[in-house]
Formats: C-alpha cells, structure tokens, sequence
C-alpha cells in the first residue's frame, strides 16, 4: 500500500495515511482535529545509492558514452 501526505484543511496539521490504490481522501481523518477535511499533497521522493554504486557506471574522466571500450 502507497504512504500518501495529506493537509487537513480544517486546522493545517500535515500527516501521512497508508491507504489502498484509488481510495479517495474522504475517509481519511486528521489526527489532529478529528475532521474528514484532509487533501492530498503532492509528494517527492528521494532514493539513496549505496556507497561506491555509481563509480562502476561513470565514465572516469574519459568521456561520454562507450569511453574506454573498443
């Protein structure tokens, strides 16, 4: 199940929801104040590579594309 912010347009509080695909935010409940006022905010994400990953896939200083094949 997706994790989705929502903004309660009652009191403001920010707060996240698991919920299904294709739920709409009128179930959702703002933790705050109890009201089914919540909007769902458009959300970013950020994917971290592990340490070293990216050396195997630079070019090393050589160039573009297919550098140092032959």
């Amino acid at each position: 199940m997706p994790l989705y912010e929502y903004r309660c347009r009652a009191c403001g509080h920010r707060f996240e929801e698991l919920q299904r695909l294709g739920e709409s935010a009128e179930k959702v409940t703002c933790p705050e104040c109890g009201e089914r006022q919540a909007e769902r905010q458009l959300s970013t994400f950020a994917a971290a590579a592990a340490s070293g990953s990216l050396g195997s896939f630079s070019s090393g200083g050589r160039g573009g594309c297919g550098s140092g094949f032959t």
